[in-house]
């Protein structure tokens, strides 16, 4: 029999739910409950809400395995800082990589990477922590994902292309080759980038332009 290992998930919503999806189609770790910030929920698919956060330290005795399953668009710098302050009590953020993921085994990935069901991550990419790639997704060669970035599903992202760090792309984006993209930075939905973002901008449209 295959030991499983105890995990507490952080989040109680819908892009927890697709996490608890691939964490019981692995049959890898046992799930012991969630954690939801104000509490608000009592269940997500079967499984307790079992604290908040000021109860992170006792869970904590329980087990240091955590995943984060949250993913707030308007504000990803409130992800990242959830991810610090799990790390600073003595948290595992463990990475979640569904089994039909296609990732090259040149990729170098830090601590909570997650690569939803379909998504594709070719040669020489290097991916921050708490890097996000959502369902169908593809980011091509030599890419560089850092900290915290959020792909949305279908979007597509061409051969060494530098994603700074908070930054979000938009379901069914499309970021040209060699761009580079400044940090906290968005990109709307069905977007097309053919030049370089500084950083802190919002951009959408074909071609992508400064909203």
């Amino acid at each position: 029999m295959v030991k499983k290992y105890k995990i507490v998930g952080y989040g109680a919503g819908g892009h927890a739910s697709i996490i608890i999806d691939i964490i019981k189609s692995q049959n890898k770790h046992k799930i012991l409950g969630l954690v939801d910030e104000k509490k608000n929920k009592k269940k997500l698919l079967g499984l307790p809400v079992i604290g908040n956060d000021k109860d992170l330290k006792k869970i904590l005795k329980k087990t240091n395995k955590i995943f984060l399953g949250v993913a707030d668009i308007n504000n990803t710098k409130k992800n990242f800082q959830i991810f610090q302050k799990l790390k600073k009590i003595g948290f595992e953020v463990i990475s979640i990589i569904d089994k039909s993921c296609l990732i090259s085994n040149t990729v170098k990935y830090e601590e909570g990477f997650k690569a939803f069901p379909g998504a594709i991550v070719n040669a020489n990419c290097k991916i921050g922590k708490n890097v996000l790639l959502n369902t169908g997704c593809i980011i091509e060669h030599d890419c560089v994902l850092e900290d915290n970035v959020q792909v949305g599903p279908g979007a597509y992202i061409g051969g060494n292309v530098l994603i700074k760090k908070n930054s979000f792309i938009g379901l069914g984006s499309r970021i040209n080759n060699n761009i580079k993209i400044g940090e906290n930075c968005i990109v709307g939905s069905g977007s097309v980038v053919i030049k370089n973002i500084k950083k802190n901008q919002k951009f959408a449209g074909i071609p992508a332009r400064k909203i």
